[in-house]
Parts: C-alpha cells; sequence; structure tokens
C-alpha cells in the first residue's frame, strides 16, 4: 500500500471510539517507532482542513464494522474536514460511513483512496457503492476474527478455478464439447445471441443453435456463421438435444416472447435466464434447482418485489434471497458481482467500469451457458462464467481509460481470460 503513496514522514491518525479507533492508536504506535510524526485526532477536535492539508496522509479510524446507523455530527463535521484536506486518506476496514455488511453508505461518509482490511476483506467493501468508495484494497492479520453476523463472500484463486474446467481429449468432436440452445432474438434484436453465441464458442462450446424470430434467422447465420439459426417456431430446432438452455437474450416482451419462455421454461434442460427471461419468470415466479439467473440489479428489484435502490443498499442479501426464492444459482450482476449457490456466496474482484454498456450481460450470459453446456454444474459454471467474463473485461481495457468499451470486445477476450487461467 505504502508503495503507491509519498514518502510518508507526517500521518494524522483520526481515531473513533470503538474497535476501529484502537486499531488506529496501534498502528499510529507502530509507526511512531519508524519514526514517522503521528498527529492524533478525534472527533471535536480543533482541527480544520488545512492543518490535516500539512500531513502526508490521514488514516481513517473513527467507525469500520461498528457503523449502525447515521454519523453524529461530530463525526460528519471531522469526515467533511478530512475530505477537504485533499490528503489521501488510508481507510482501516472501511471508510467512516460505509455499512460494510451491505455495501450501503451514508451520504456524508468519506470516500478512501486506499483500504486496509483487518482480519479479512469485508463484503460491503468490495461490491456496489463499496467498491467505489474504498480505493486500492489490502489486507493485514492482527489476529483479529471475522465479525459476527457478516456473510463472507469467497473468492477463489485461479487453481480453483482451472480445476472447473473440463478436460479435452484429444479425440474431441463437436457433440463432446456440448450444444447449447439460445432462445431469444425477438424482432429488431438479434444482435444479443449473436454476442452469447460468441460468449459461449469462445469458453469451448461445441455447438451453438439459436432459435430467434423468424425474420432474424436469416440476419443471424449471416452476421455469425458458426451459429446455427432457425426460426424459433420451427420442428427443426433441436431443444432436445442441448446440454443447455439460454433463455432470454433479446426476447422481447409480447406474445411471441411468451410464447418462447413457456416452451423452454418446460424443456427440463438446465438453463441460464437472463434479461427478458427474467422479466417473464417474475410475473410468474417459480424455483428449480437446475439453472442460472443472470440479474442486475433493475431485474433484481423486479424478481424481489422491491426497488432497485432496495437492491443496492444491500446486494449481498439481495443475492442470497434471489437464490432462496428461486432456487439454483444467482448471479448478481454489477461492481463486485456476487454469485450465491448452495449456502455460499461468492464474490468477484475483477471488472471495471468500461463494462457498463450494452450487451454485456448477453456476453455473460452466453459466457455461463456455455461452460453448462460442456457439462459444469450450475454453480460451477457461475463461478467460472463470471470470474472470466470480469477477466476478460480488464484485458479489453488494458492500455486505455476504461471509456468505449464494447461487448464483442470483451467476448474476444474470453478465450484469452480462460487461458490465462491454467
Amino acid at each position: 500500500m505504502t508503495r503507491s503513496l509519498p514518502r510518508l514522514a507526517r500521518l494524522a491518525m483520526l481515531v473513533g471510539a470503538g474497535g476501529n479507533g484502537r486499531q488506529a492508536l496501534a498502528l499510529a504506535e507502530r509507526y511512531k517507532k519508524t519514526g514517522v510524526g503521528v498527529t492524533l485526532v478525534r472527533p471535536g477536535d480543533a482541527v480544520d482542513a488545512e492543518e490535516l492539508h500539512a500531513h502526508d496522509a490521514l488514516i481513517d479510524g473513527l467507525i469500520g464494522t461498528g457503523l449502525h446507523g447515521p454519523l453524529s455530527a461530530t463525526y460528519r463535521d471531522l469526515v467533511g474536514r478530512a475530505q477537504a484536506s485533499r490528503r489521501p486518506i488510508i481507510a482501516l476496514d472501511g471508510p467512516t460511513g460505509l455499512d460494510l455488511r451491505t455495501g450501503c453508505p451514508q451520504p456524508d461518509g468519506l470516500r478512501a483512496d486506499y483500504t486496509v482490511f483487518c482480519g479479512g476483506a469485508k463484503i460491503g467493501a468490495l461490491t456496489g457503492a463499496g467498491r467505489a468508495l474504498c480505493g486500492e484494497t489490502t489486507s493485514i492479520d492482527v489476529g483479529q476474527p471475522y465479525p459476527a453476523g457478516y456473510l463472507r463472500a469467497l473468492i477463489p484463486n485461479d487453481a480453483d478455478l482451472c480445476a472447473l474446467l473440463p478436460p479435452r481429449r484429444t479425440d474431441m468432436h463437436k457433440g463432446d464439447a456440448g450444444t447449447l440452445v439460445i432462445a431469444g432474438g425477438g424482432l429488431g434484436m438479434p444482435g444479443a445471441v449473436r454476442l452469447a453465441a460468441v460468449a459461449a464458442y469462445r469458453v469451448g462450446a461445441g455447438l451453438v443453435v439459436a432459435g430467434v424470430h423468424e425474420r432474424n434467422a436469416e440476419v443471424l447465420a449471416a452476421a455469425f456463421p458458426e451459429c446455427i439459426a432457425f426460426a424459433a417456431s420451427s420442428a427443426e430446432l433441436p431443444w432436445g438435444r442441448a446440454q443447455a438452455l439460454l433463455v432470454g437474450s433479446g426476447l422481447g416482451r409480447g406474445d411471441w416472447a411468451q410464447d418462447v419462455w413457456q416452451r423452454a421454461r418446460t424443456l427440463g434442460r438446465p438453463m441460464v435466464v437472463d434479461g427478458d427471461g427474467l422479466y417473464w419468470l417474475a410475473h410468474a415466479p417459480e424455483s428449480r434447482s437446475d439453472w442460472v439467473l443472470t440479474p442486475h440489479g433493475g431485474e433484481a428489484a423486479r424478481l424481489l418485489g422491491v426497488t432497485s435502490a432496495d437492491v443496492a443498499a444491500d446486494r449481498p442479501g439481495a443475492a442470497v434471497e434471489l437464490q432462496r426464492r428461486y432456487g439454483g444459482v444467482c448471479v448478481l450482476k454489477g461492481a463486485g458481482t456476487l454469485v450465491a449457490g448452495d449456502d455460499i456466496l461468492w464474490l468477484c474482484p475483477f471488472g471495471n467500469p468500461g463494462m457498463a454498456t450494452a450487451g454485456m450481460g448477453d456476453v455473460l450470459a452466453g459466457t455461463v451457458a456455455g461452460l453448462m453446456a460442456q457439462g459444469l454444474s450450475n454453480l460451477a459454471a457461475a463461478r467460472l462464467g463470471t470470474f472470466v467474463h470480469a477477466r476478460a473485461g480488464d484485458l479489453a481495457a488494458m492500455g486505455g481509460p476504461p471509456r468505449g468499451l464494447l461487448a464483442s470486445d470483451v467476448a474476444a477476450q474470453l478465450r484469452a481470460a480462460v487461458a490465462a487461467l491454467c
């Protein structure tokens, strides 16, 4: 952490009354022993922003996991002076004002440049608004237990993810690598299916067949010849030969779309439900064990019957509740995507703001479905697919600002992202 900062000769230590403050005091003693000048600042102390600016950095030890409700006036005042100091802020466990259980911030809380986790990364610091408020993160072992009552999200390493990939025999043919049927592509929306199909192929699916609106079949076949396109109503569409289904990419919300949804959901195949498939599911909720749902915050809100703000206020809780209510596995998309399944919550630390663009969810859905078609369980496909998709996004964004990224740029990097695991 300190390698990214200027030389630290003077530190201002913001010290709260609870456990976070005790951590700050202990850290202050360690810094003093190395010759660093440390100024202790407590809420209510008469220190203005200019005096804080005279320090190389501020360490936020006001409130970490002990946040329970709005900040008091004295804490808000010190937070305001700290932010106005225009000095780097290093938060212990998380910036003051951020609920480290849910990722929901107080409107008058701190924004940190760096966050040091004491006793393990806190889920609220890694997802949603928390991810934006914590800056760069690192962990130190201070012998402190993970706080009781906090959901703990697992972050697998490359070896864990590589172990999920099915082996490729030298004598394989496309049938051995799995067939995926994508049901979507309503009138005027063939692009979503194309993105999903490219993604499925890039992660190793052997054959991708698309059932789309009859006016889109020729368009899709011409745009992406590797994908076999049929009219969704065609008797030739090989629903029964699919190892997995993907339903919802560009599906639409009219009568045609509803008919396709009803047909797909009764086939008894493992499936990924995305986009407009989630719209139809919200209108007729059901639970099943063999699917993966991939909602963004707005779609999650519709499925839960709440507002998008409610979901943003507690993303971990929303992911867990979606999985409990609908079964299978839930992938709650967004900064710090969460994968909920089998009483375990996984968190993806990768991805970047450039991925906030149209079609990115179709690429993710195709990635997960392509892995399911190869025989991965829904949880394994969701975990691996989410991480590979995010890493492909980071590869696509290398060498430039996170702006102007296209979903097709990410799809093009999926093969490299998979190869980087092993």
